[in-house]
């Protein structure tokens, strides 16, 4: 039986649909919301300033219905479990936990308040369903008096009620995200061809095409070329979902954009573009490269020395614009025959099959339109989110998170994954900070259900399930060995349960890694992580879009560093800090 593990409710139309780790997806009509959502309590999520749910101890969900109040003056964000249990179990935790020390005439001024509620009649409707005393407290009640408390809540909140109406169908869905081989490509256009018509998608900001439902039968995809013609590029269906990548080949300059004003008079002539270091690179190689000095890169980027670090940005005066010339980045011309798919598997998963298309040349901003994004030479592909880590690492230098958040900084607001704060042991942001990073890159992430919370929202040993299956978020692909910004996910050995996740920036031996990472003695830093150590383990995931460079990067050596050296050249302090220690 496959798991569910995330899902969307679609408000207008009263359909609740929930993504399964096969791939299919079940959409639930009729009954009522309780129903539709498996929320048999009709619990709701607290909410922030800013209006959006921001859940506190409630567990196992994995989305919200977003449903407005009678009287349209409040939306309520009901969570949506995975089945019925677990909402359940949810329920039964929060009568505990919210109202133990209360009588129910008391539990249900909160539980039901009036307004939306008649909580006189709410209330008397439980007692004598019951027959529990008005002044006896939740928590003094016997197993069978708190059994059927929830199940009188159950009814009067109505998830039984017209279930001659209910419907489920399991539509089997396919995914496709545009990517040049190392990032996500927006604005690619596809035509889906179905039964003789022709259905036009366009990639969002972050690669992805809209979810693609589709029969048995398969499904044409085409790609409309520069000459306004449709081309042919491969099928996509089968009774199972599958994740795809449409590897397209590009012509062009992509990065982040440059400073506004030069640093210096000499340079006000000249066309500025940001270069992202590379591991390997030193200062002489870039000057040859760009026709430019040493002296004038340290000049125009203010540096006393000619050390560099991988991940850095540098701005680059080059003589000319005109004499960077785009350089064409070829992809394969046969497609990887096995596609990922999404279904959980206890091994590495194959990487997603790519479609291969025709070049285009689309315009790229730094928010979308407008402004265009500053040169960057085209093969300068390894990490990109790695520029965005170093930066933070650079600024913060070494701040711990009390510091960071009062400071204005929390990655977990920042990519709004539910937790409200960074600081303590529960609110463990490795993960956030990580995600944060990617999405700065314009690489997709998930926070459905608090998969960016979490290391284990990437590859996960599902507890719940017989089989012992492990679950993969199908926007990561999982590659074999360790490379330069790749994501290193620390997991207990025979649980594969991810505990700790940073990126990989250099390795110090045989046996250890320098982690870049968040939640780091309480910081961002480096710190070195052996391999394998008491029980637990490294496994090693990239975007999914990033897939064909990783396969280039694996034939290259991480450089040899230091993580404590590292640290104290980039200004990182690590006072009062254990390193070491994330293994």
């Amino acid at each position: 039986m496959p798991r569910l593990i995330s899902a969307t409710y679609h408000t207008k139309i009263k359909v609740a649909e929930f993504i399964a780790d096969d791939g299919r997806h079940l959409l639930r009509t009729g009954g009522t919301l309780p129903w539709r959502i498996n929320n048999c309590g009709d619990l709701s999520s607290p909410v922030n300033s800013s209006g959006e749910p921001n859940p506190k101890l409630t567990r196992n969900f994995i989305g919200f219905a977003s449903v407005p109040n009678k009287a349209g003056t409040h939306t309520y964000h009901f969570f949506i479990f995975p089945d019925y249990e677990t909402g359940r179990t949810q329920l039964e935790a929060s009568l505990k936990r919210k109202y133990g020390g209360q009588c129910i005439p008391e539990l249900v001024k909160k539980y039901a308040p009036d307004g939306d509620n008649d909580s006189q009649v709410y209330a008397e409707s439980l007692l004598k369903a019951t027959g529990i005393a008005d002044d006896k407290k939740v928590g003094e009640l016997s197993n069978e008096e708190f059994n059927s408390l929830a199940d009188a809540i159950e009814k009067l909140e109505g998830y039984h009620n017209e279930a001659d109406t209910r419907k489920e169908i399991w539509v089997p869905v396919s995914t496709i995200l545009a990517s040049d081989g190392s990032r996500p490509l927006a604005d690619e256009e596809i035509v889906l061809r179905m039964n003789g018509k022709d259905m036009p998608l366009k990639s969002n900001a972050v690669g992805q095409f809209p979810p693609i439902p589709h029969p048995r039968e398969p499904v044409q995809v085409l790609q409309r070329t520069p000459d306004d013609k449709l081309k042919e590029i491969g099928p996509i269906g089968g009774d199972k979902g599958q994740s795809y990548s449409l590897l397209v080949e590009l012509q062009r300059f992509l990065g982040m954009s440059g400073p506004d004003k030069p640093p210096s008079d000499t340079t006000k002539h000249r066309q500025p573009f940001t270069y992202q270091v590379q591991p390997g690179d030193t200062m002489a190689a870039i000057a040859k490269r760009f026709r430019t000095s040493v002296d004038q890169i340290k000049e125009d980027n203010r540096r006393f020395n000619d050390k560099l670090f991988a991940g850095e940005l540098l701005s680059i005066y080059s003589p000319s614009s005109q004499d960077i010339k785009p350089t064409k980045v070829a992809r394969p011309s046969v497609p990887v025959k096995r596609p990922q798919k999404t279904s959980t598997t206890s091994v590495a998963p194959p990487p997603p099959a790519p479609i291969t298309a025709t070049p285009t040349l689309p315009a790229r901003s730094d928010d979308g339109e407008g402004k265009p994004l500053a040169l960057l030479p085209a093969d300068q592909r390894r990490a990109p989110w790695m520029a965005f880590a170093i930066a933070e690492a650079k600024r913060l230098k070494g701040m711990t998170e009390a510091d960071i958040e009062a400071g204005g900084t929390n990655y977990h607001t920042a990519i709004k994954d539910g937790i409200k704060s960074m600081i303590g042991n529960n609110n463990a942001w490795c993960a956030a900070f990580v995600n944060w990073c990617l999405l700065q890159a314009g690489y997709p992430i998930d926070t459905k259900g608090g998969w960016a919370a979490r290391a284990r929202g990437i590859y996960s040993h599902d507890s719940r399930d017989e089989q012992n299956r492990l679950i993969q978020n199908p926007l990561f692909s999982q590659i074999q060995k360790p490379i330069y910004g790749c994501i290193a996910l620390v997991v207990i050995a025979k649980s594969s349960q991810g505990k700790h996740v940073g990126f990989v920036y250099a390795q110090e031996d045989d046996k250890t890694l320098v982690v870049l990472g968040g939640n780091q003695s309480d910081r961002i830093c480096f710190d070195a992580i052996p391999i394998e150590a008491r029980g637990k383990k490294l496994l090693y995931f990239v975007p999914a879009s990033y897939q064909q460079q990783a396969s280039t990067d694996e034939k290259l050596t991480l450089e040899s560093k230091k993580a404590t050296e590292t640290n104290k050249a980039l200004g990182i302090s690590m006072e009062n800090s254990k390193t070491g220690a994330t293994l």
